[in-house]
């Protein structure tokens, strides 16, 4: 099956047309009901032990005041937090108890930076890494809450055999439909088994679902932890299409044979970063319901070169 004959397959979608009407803007100057308070960035990683092997590692997190110079000085509240996370990380075991949760910018707007120290415990956790929140819970003067305004903080478990490969990814796909060319991506464990992993985002996020159970796959990485074999016809429950089984072929444009197996390249450098590199063309078919037939998130290479990259994670 190739691309040229499987594009029949792919869910088409209304465009729709916008018409901007040209006006005279004003421009908008800064004043104090604009004030906030938030993190500098939503996510941030620590690993459980840090470069010299001598205690447990360290991340700054980063709060800001967005304010008009000469403001009055603001403390922020916050507190730790981990609803909803499946691995939750606990405070004087995982990480250092954070004895004062305050921070006070005395100059009215900036940065105020905390440092945050993982604790090395030597022991090895089926369910991968660890997680919290720092929740921004108030402040003096009554600012809004930025859109950042909880960050999550992971802790890489040095002990899980694949905890260098978990976390947070960009993803690249070259060429696509129904999908995005960039999106997030997701690696986490699979409890009890210390050489499988779970991949969230294959499926993109224009069409496909949020990086949230029951929405992953199932990849097995090879002892030399070089590769990672994903099975094909794996399923999930109904999404908003219907069902979806994974579908991939043997080279980058579909113009081989179907496969039983998706296989993606890893590469490690000396300086931590992480890849993942897939060079087979792959879809998500729809097999039941209205949309039966059609495909969610194709990825593939129509380039002249054989085998070239149809979808590439960089961990973050």
């Amino acid at each position: 099956m190739i691309m040229r004959t499987t594009i029949k397959y792919i869910l088409t979608f209304a465009i729709g047309i916008f018409m901007l009407a040209s006006c005279e803007q004003e421009d908008i100057l800064f004043n104090e009901s604009m004030s906030a308070v938030g993190f500098y960035k939503t996510k941030a990683n620590v690993s459980e032990i840090n470069a010299s092997k001598t205690g447990g590692g360290e991340v700054v997190v980063t709060f800001l005041v967005t304010a008009l110079t000469n403001s009055p000085s603001c403390e922020i509240t916050f507190t730790v937090d981990t609803e909803g996370i499946a691995n939750p990380a606990a405070e004087g075991v995982d990480f250092e108890t954070i004895q004062n949760k305050t921070v006070t910018i005395s100059e009215g707007y900036g940065y105020f930076p905390i440092t945050i120290k993982a604790l090395n415990n030597d022991q090895y956790d089926v369910k991968g890494n660890k997680s919290f929140k720092l929740t921004i819970t108030g402040n003096s003067l009554g600012y809004d809450l930025a859109s950042a305004s909880s960050i999550l903080v992971t802790i890489v478990d040095d002990d899980h055999p694949l905890g260098w490969l978990f976390g947070d990814y960009a993803v690249a796909t070259p060429e696509t439909a129904n999908g995005s060319t960039e999106h997030p991506g997701m690696i986490t464990a699979v409890e009890n088994e210390p050489t499988k992993i779970k991949l969230y985002g294959m499926a993109g996020s224009t069409y496909g679902p949020a990086l949230v159970d029951p929405y992953f796959i199932i990849g097995t990485v090879n002892e030399e932890q070089t590769t990672v074999s994903i099975a094909t016809g794996q399923t999930w429950e109904s999404w908003d299409w219907g069902s979806v089984e994974l579908n991939a072929w043997e080279d980058d444009n579909g113009e081989g044979a179907e496969t039983n197996k998706l296989i993606g390249t890893i590469e490690k450098s000396d300086d931590g970063k992480v890849s993942v590199t897939f060079n087979q063309q792959f879809t998500f078919m729809i097999t039941d319901g209205g949309n039966e037939g059609l495909g969610l998130q194709w990825a593939w290479n129509s380039d002249d070169a054989p085998n070239s990259a149809t979808s590439i994670w960089t961990k973050q």
